[in-house]
């Protein structure tokens, strides 16, 4: 049975973590996957869009520390270094690739898991979801990105809070917050998935791709930098074949049909 799962609906990728019997642990297999995965579909025209998910209980509750997490040497300062390093990749291809990806949490997400489940750019959660930054919880420190993401997300006082403590987020609390987007039935959550990658992959790819680009920077940029960025990506999509479309769109009083392109 493979760990990893790929399809396509149209234009939308659709990635599933499959390893229900192990709450969807990572193991070295399905990091090196899903960073691949990530970064061939920045480079794929056809893919427009990426719904991240998984099958069974649970998101994915971190590492297989149980298995080693693929690596032999995993409780060596060495091979705990480099196993941190990949599953920061993991985070860095989600969050660099411009295509905008859609979050579907069916369940628990613990540990890394959390941090690749809050990685996405529109995060939908099933109700009965939670969110759990464990770490503390072990006397580990944070990766996958967690350091970086979760004061961005809800402010360094409330970071502080959640590492810290290691407590528990119900999903709904965790919309309160800021951390997701979005809190739906669990019967329906690919279905709303689906709806807002399918939405997301008939706009201007090119145009999401730039703005997502500049606001996962802009809390490190400054004012004129940022503003640079708007008129050098403005000057790129002008030449664009969706921006024609939009401009022709507007002038015909009809809804815009856009190609990625």
């Amino acid at each position: 049975m493979s760990e990893l799962l790929f399809d396509k609906d149209g234009d939308v990728g659709i990635v599933t973590l499959n390893r229900p019997d192990r709450m969807n642990s990572l193991n070295f297999n399905m990091v090196k996957g899903l960073i691949d995965y990530f970064a061939e579909a920045e480079q794929d025209d056809s893919i427009r869009a990426i719904i991240l998910t998984a099958n069974g209980r649970a998101f994915c509750t971190g590492a297989d520390l149980v298995g080693g997490a693929g690596r032999a040497d995993i409780s060596t300062p060495v091979g705990m270094k480099l196993s941190a390093h990949l599953y920061g990749k993991v985070f860095f291809t989600m969050f660099t690739t411009e295509k905008p990806i859609v979050n579907a949490i069916n369940g628990t997400a613990a540990g890394a898991g959390v941090n690749i489940a809050l990685a996405g750019d529109i995060v939908l959660a099933a109700e009965g979801a939670k969110f759990i930054e464990v770490f503390v919880r072990r006397g580990m420190f944070p990766d996958a990105g967690g350091m970086f993401l979760l004061p961005r997300l809800v402010g360094l006082a409330k970071a502080k809070e959640i590492m810290f403590f290691g407590d528990d987020i119900p999903a709904e609390k965790a919309l309160e917050m800021g951390l997701i987007n979005r809190v739906v039935a669990k019967d329906k959550l690919m279905i709303d998935a689906m709806a807002l990658a399918k939405r997301l992959a008939a706009g201007p790819t090119r145009a999401i791709g730039m703005m997502k680009k500049v606001l996962n920077r802009s809390f490190e940029l400054d004012i004129q930098t940022v503003l640079e960025f708007e008129a050098a990506f403005q000057g790129i999509l002008v030449s664009t074949d969706d921006v024609k479309e939009g401009i022709q769109s507007f002038m015909e009083k009809r809804p815009p049909e856009f190609k990625g392109k």
